[in-house]
């Protein structure tokens, strides 16, 4: 198994963890937008389904395609953050894999029907945080910005 597919595997199993241990009375099975920094999901209220076709399509985390509530609304932005930490933020390659990965969890049907941010476990924070402690990052301060 190459280096990505072993990541996406931890991933996803860190990602299943974290969701079946922490989920407690949300709402089953439609999407719920996570607010935050997160466009809404023009899905709202539907269940996770397979991912529009033409200018709506994914611009980035295509594994979840098949089954999200996501579109180019919340890819396109998660796009420009992997391609910028690639191109300026001097990230390793597995630096720019676990931040896809990252960014890329909103897509996951699981986490796609629960209210709020995603949950991320602790674990996975800590690998993000030694492949990526040497790289760059930056904000758009106009977008990104939390008002409380």
């Amino acid at each position: 198994m190459n280096t990505m597919g072993a990541i996406l595997k931890l991933f996803i199993s860190h990602t299943f963890c974290c969701l079946f241990f922490s989920s407690s009375g949300q709402p089953k099975g439609v999407c719920v937008s996570p607010g935050g920094r997160f466009p809404a999901f023009s899905s709202e209220g539907k269940p996770p389904g397979r991912a529009p076709k033409g200018r709506r399509d994914l611009a980035l985390c295509r594994i979840f395609r098949q089954n999200t509530c996501c579109d180019v609304t919340q890819t396109f932005p998660a796009l420009i953050s992997v391609r910028n930490l690639a191109l300026t933020g001097e990230g390793s390659q597995e630096c720019i894999h676990l931040w896809e990965l990252l960014e890329c969890s909103i897509c996951d049907p699981r986490v796609g029907v629960r209210p709020g941010p995603p949950a991320i476990c602790a674990s996975f924070c800590d690998m993000v945080f030694k492949a990526c402690s040497e790289s760059y990052f930056s904000i758009d301060m106009k977008t990104q910005v939390k008002t409380l």
